[in-house]
């Protein structure tokens, strides 16, 4: 515990001081919020049948690829490439709780980040409170179901992050790898977009297949559960285990690099 928390304590530091952080932060949040602007404008005028607050949160979803690679590539390739990497794991520390402290460190970054993303919402509802009514901002249900799957997506995406960086010592090759892996994950989690399957009628070995990976690769239907307030466990559980997984292969990968 006392690693994780010194591991953890740096991390954060070394984050908040890189110019990178603020630049991405800067740039995602500012074209987020031109789309959303952009979008109540029109929404009277669109088909759209979901509440407007998901926009942000597909917007912050499919905008994960470009935002978190900037929050992880370095946590890992930075310090082969300097070589601290070797010392840190000449001390007595617990593989454990490095690899948990430089995950929780990026994953408090994202979430302050979106934070900001939902400071766009709420200045609607602080400036123009009748549109905010109209447009359903004054809905607590929903943001809680948004900002819950932000919350586990970001979870699992971060952990991809870690793990990309765990792999090389080059920080573009880190990057690009993340942002490779979540295109390809987010690509998966539309697969079923607007189909209604039927779980209990198992047809084929793919169709059972698919059913297994649950979330992953029916992520962006449940979604519309989770924008109007409904939050469905299992979609919790897979992406959770999604996490574990790819920090689990960093504790492998951290470990064969101490051997």
């Amino acid at each position: 515990m006392h690693c994780f928390s010194v591991i953890l304590r740096a991390e954060l530091f070394s984050l908040f001081i890189s110019p990178a952080t603020y630049v991405s932060a800067f740039y995602f949040l500012t074209l987020l919020g031109i789309g959303f602007r952009f979008f109540l404008e029109g929404f009277a005028s669109t088909n759209w049948i979901l509440p407007p607050l998901s926009s942000l949160v597909l917007g912050l979803t499919f905008g994960s690829p470009a935002l978190i690679p900037f929050l992880t590539m370095k946590s890992f390739s930075e310090e082969r490439k300097l070589g601290t990497l070797e010392t840190l794991l000449a001390a007595p520390v617990d593989i454990w709780g490095l690899v948990c402290g430089k995950w929780c460190a990026c994953f408090v970054i994202y979430f302050l980040i979106v934070l900001g993303a939902f400071s766009y919402p709420l200045a609607v509802v602080v400036f123009f409170p009748e549109q905010a009514t109209s447009l359903g901002f004054l809905n607590i249900e929903q943001w809680i179901g948004g900002f819950a799957f932000l919350m586990i997506t970001g979870a699992s995406f971060t952990a991809v992050g870690i793990f990309s960086s765990s792999i090389t010592k080059n920080q573009m090759v880190a990057g690009m790898l993340t942002f490779s892996i979540l295109t390809m994950l987010l690509a998966s989690m539309t697969l079923s977009l607007g189909e209604t399957p039927d779980n209990a009628n198992i047809h084929s070995p793919l169709e059972f297949f698919m059913t297994c990976l649950g979330s992953i690769s029916n992520g962006m239907s449940k979604i519309e559960f989770f924008v109007v307030g409904i939050i469905d466990v299992s979609t919790i559980m897979h992406q959770a285990l999604l996490a574990t997984l790819f920090l689990t292969l960093t504790v492998i990968q951290v470990e064969n690099l101490n051997r």
